[in-house]
């Protein structure tokens, strides 16, 4: 088991929580990778920091998403309203419809 019961506790909960960092943040074990606790401490508070970052940018992401989608919907509206006015119209005739209405 990677001689992970070999171990000291505190060295085998540091790599155990490196590796579900590590797993938990869709990084990957690749070819480089930390050697030490020290390093693996490290490279968990980076992913655990990318992890945080990338949920923010997402999350204002959304937020812009949402925001322009209200207000794309107010257009979207007087448009189709504008269509239907013309429909009407060229029902009537091609005469313009009273301005009150």
């Amino acid at each position: 088991m990677f001689g992970i019961l070999d171990q000291e506790q505190l060295s085998s909960i540091i790599q155990l929580m490196y590796f579900a960092f590590t797993t938990l943040s869709t990084v990957g074990l690749g070819d480089m990778h930390p050697r030490s606790d020290e390093e693996r401490l490290i490279g968990s508070m980076v992913l655990l920091f990318g992890v945080a970052v990338t949920s923010f940018i997402m999350e204002n992401l959304n937020k812009m998403l949402f925001k322009f989608q209200e207000i794309n919907q107010n257009f979207e509206q007087d448009h189709k309203l504008s269509q239907f006015f013309g429909t009407i119209e060229r029902f009537n005739g091609d005469t313009k419809l009273p301005q009150k209405m």
